[in-house]
């Protein structure tokens, strides 16, 4: 029998006898006695603002205060993957998800049951991150974005180097893409990637370069130009440099100007996505084999998954592995 219960409520709840722990809740009106950030995305940040006490990693701090210039109060920074903080009778571990820089996954132990959540995990390395590790576990909370058996990602390596070649020759036809993305994760990866493979430097827009400093100060190398600088400027005037962005109005603007639009994606997998000329299913989540593999390893005996593909990947463990599954929404 587990010692806690678990519901939805605006967020993951967990509670403990009498205590209650919020992950990544979708509200600042809800609270408890403790609201766990998993990391730094804009869907997952919003517990920051909450009452009460926030357990997030030191990276997750300082990336949520750069890209909002927002400074965060009332936290317990956490810095070691490994690290263990005892909560009265309830012990927390977390530990890298390789989903994005200081990116968590959580596993509350009791004396008698554990329970993992895996908040959004990646578990192939990037050129960037290491992958997330699987935790033994109970009960499993898992990210089911891609959670459905039609989606599968290529070889990482096998889009890197399709992306670089596709940089590589719009840039020597004079006309440099212009690349969509996220302004925390995505955005340094393709950097890195341009900045190792072409040996180009890269334009970005000011939330990508007060992302990419945080980034630099955890070790990860990246060499960029502001787009507001007079040097950005002049390299966006003289079509001379591929230009990385998360503002669609920039994004818009390149492309009028000549520049192809470039968009990475998971959903590029599954998806041909109009707003862009060419797409590549490059992502920092699990694909759906990878989620299954994450299951079967973790030894779980009740799965809770969580994402776009929740309902569809609960259908599957229940058909073809027989597990207990059930959205974790589906627990309000």
């Amino acid at each position: 029998m587990m010692d806690w219960s678990l519901h939805w409520f605006g967020g993951i709840l967990l509670l403990f006898e009498d205590k209650a722990f919020l992950m990544d809740p979708n509200s600042n009106s809800v609270f408890g006695d403790a609201i766990v950030v998993s990391h730094a995305h804009g869907d997952h940040v919003v517990g920051l603002k909450c009452r009460g006490l926030k357990l997030a990693s030191y990276y997750t701090i300082k990336l949520y205060e750069a890209a909002t210039n927002f400074r965060v109060n009332g936290l317990y920074p956490l810095f070691m993957d490994g690290q263990r903080i005892p909560l009265d009778r309830l012990m927390l571990e977390v530990y890298d998800s390789g989903h994005i820089l200081g990116s968590l996954q959580f596993r509350f132990e009791s004396v008698s049951s554990s329970l993992v959540y895996t908040g959004d995990i990646n578990l192939v390395d990037t050129i960037i991150t290491n992958a997330g590790r699987v935790l033994e576990c109970d009960e499993l909370i898992i990210d089911a974005t891609y959670g459905s058996p039609r989606i599968s990602f290529p070889d990482r390596w096998e889009i890197y180097e399709d992306l670089v070649e596709f940089i590589d020759f719009s840039v020597k036809s004079g006309k440099p893409p212009v690349l969509k993305v996220y302004s925390i994760g995505k955005a340094q990866e393709v950097i890195a990637l341009i900045n190792r493979f072409l040996g180009l430097e890269v334009l970005v827009d000011s939330k990508i370069a007060r992302i990419n400093e945080v980034y630099r100060s955890a070790g990860v190398d990246l060499t960029y130009i502001p787009l507001r600088s007079s040097e950005g400027f002049e390299s966006l005037k003289s079509l001379s440099l591929p230009l990385v962005t998360s503002k669609p109005s920039i994004y818009r603007y390149a492309r009028s100007i000549g520049m192809p639009g470039v968009m990475t994606t998971g959903w590029a997998s599954i998806y041909r996505l109009s707003d862009c000329e060419v797409s590549f299913p490059l992502s920092d989540h699990a694909d759906f084999q990878q989620l299954v593999s994450y299951v079967e390893a973790s030894g779980a005996k009740k799965v809770y998954p969580i994402g776009a593909f929740s309902r569809h990947f609960s259908i599957w463990l229940k058909r073809n592995m027989g597990l207990e599954a059930k959205p974790i929404v589906d627990l309000a």
